[in-house]
């Protein structure tokens, strides 16, 4: 599984979604073998080309993928933990 935020390195939105993540997966005890977080920086030509592959126009702005499939987009917002916890309930059981 793959979570994606795209972001500015300066943006206090985007840092609270990144620690939102960081302390999810850290909390529920998540393999981080299992689940991939990624920052995307949006002032980069890198960040921009992801970015503009999801298109992503609004920042923060986070995906998350399963198996190469998109299975939940926040655009412009941060994410709230009740919204994104049920797609780890298989690593949850698992606890």
């Amino acid at each position: 599984m793959q979570v994606k935020v795209f972001g500015k390195p300066d943006c206090e939105f985007c840092k609270t979604t990144m620690k939102k993540f960081e302390t999810f997966l850290k909390r529920w005890q998540i393999d981080p073998a299992k689940v991939e977080l990624t920052f995307f920086d949006m002032e980069t030509v890198d960040g921009l080309a992801e970015g503009a592959f999801y298109s992503v126009t609004k920042i923060p702005s986070t995906v998350i993928e399963k198996e190469g499939s998109q299975v939940a987009f926040w655009h412009g917002q941060v994410p709230l933990s009740e919204e994104f916890k049920e797609h780890f309930a298989e690593f949850l059981s698992s606890n």
